[in-house]
């Protein structure tokens, strides 16, 4: 199992590659920079056809907007929280916020649909589904208990925490979530902006609630 980021260019999102069993990516960028993102796959011997699952944090543009090259590109499967399924497969351009980029946000056929609990097996590694609201309605977390990681999307940074102030954002209910990650057994996290936080990981956590 390996772990590598292969976006966070200008607009994009961190783009997480998961070389496991399964070959996953976790969001996909604005989809702005997609040449450099195969660019960087490339120095995995992977092209974006390889990708055989993409989960997405949230519905944010910056993440879902590559989608769409995946999906053409593979046929992979898509994931998101159940609140924001139909968001994708309408195309919803204004709670994506795809309209503050300038875009326009084609339909997403979203395969699958996230809940609390849920658990995503990709080999090595299996993924503990955490819906922490706040930052949007279906913002989730992904969790791996054995190796201690979390992919924490934009509910916190190493810095920070996600805005509030977009739609479906809300920072009482972001402040419920990140309190309930202080639970947790977390080693590394893996962000959806900015650098990984590699130790003090409830520090970090800690830090979170004060931007709240």
């Amino acid at each position: 199992m390996r772990i590598h980021q292969i976006g966070g260019k200008n607009f994009d999102s961190n783009i997480y590659l998961i070389i496991d069993k399964t070959i996953a990516l976790i969001d996909a960028g604005a989809g702005m920079n997609f040449e450099t993102v195969k660019q960087n796959l490339s120095k995995f011997n992977l092209k974006p056809n390889d990708i055989e699952l993409l989960i997405n944090t949230h519905c944010h543009y910056d993440h879902i907007g590559g989608d769409h090259d995946f999906v053409q590109a593979a046929g992979c499967e898509v994931c998101i929280h159940e609140l924001e399924a139909d968001m994708l497969r309408k195309g919803d351009s204004i709670v994506t916020c795809a309209d503050m980029f300038g875009e326009k946000l084609g339909p997403i056929d979203v395969t699958r649909e996230l809940r609390e609990e849920d658990k995503i097996e990709l080999g090595e590694l299996t993924l503990r589904v955490l819906h922490t609201p706040g930052h949007t309605a279906g913002s989730t977390c992904l969790y791996e208990p054995k190796q201690r990681l979390l992919f924490s999307g934009d509910t916190i940074f190493s810095d920070g925490v996600g805005r509030t102030d977009m739609p479906t954002g809300d920072a009482a209910t972001l402040h419920n979530s990140i309190e309930g990650l202080l639970k947790l057994d977390v080693q590394t996290i893996y962000p959806g902006h900015g650098p990984l936080v590699e130790k003090n990981a409830r520090a970090c956590i800690l830090n979170a609630l004060q931007f709240i």
